[in-house]
C-alpha cells in the first residue's frame, strides 16, 4: 500500500502516548498513519475530522441516490405495479384507531 504524504507513527509510539498521537492529527489537521513493521494498520483522527469525513459520505451517497432518482425519472415509462402487488395482499379500506399509535 502506498502511504501519501501524512504522518506516520508506529503502533510502539501509538501505545506509549495515544493522546500524543491524536494531538498531532488536529495540530497537523489531518489523519496519522499509524504503522506495524512499516504497513499502515489504522488512521487516527480526532473526532471532529471523523464527524467531518462522516459528513462528506453522507453528502456523497445523498449525491449518489439524486443521481440515481434522475435516471430513474428519465427512464420512467409510466408503467406502474400495484400496492398490493407489492406487498402480496389486499391493503385493508379500514383503519384500527386502537393500535397504539396516536
Amino acid at each position: 500500500m502506498k502511504i501519501l504524504d501524512v504522518p506516520t507513527v508506529s503502533t510502539t509510539e501509538l501505545k506509549k502516548d495515544p493522546a500524543k498521537v491524536a494531538k498531532m492529527a488536529a495540530d497537523m489537521h489531518t489523519g496519522v498513519y499509524v504503522l506495524n513493521r512499516g504497513k499502515a494498520i489504522s488512521v487516527t483522527l480526532t473526532p471532529e475530522q471523523y464527524a467531518l469525513l462522516v459528513a462528506d459520505q453522507e453528502k456523497l451517497l445523498d449525491l449518489e441516490m439524486e443521481k440515481q432518482a434522475i435516471e430513474r425519472i428519465k427512464n420512467d415509462t409510466g408503467k406502474r405495479i400495484p400496492a398490493e402487488k407489492v406487498i402480496g395482499h389486499p391493503i385493508g379500506d379500514t383503519v384500527d384507531t386502537d393500535d397504539g399509535w396516536e
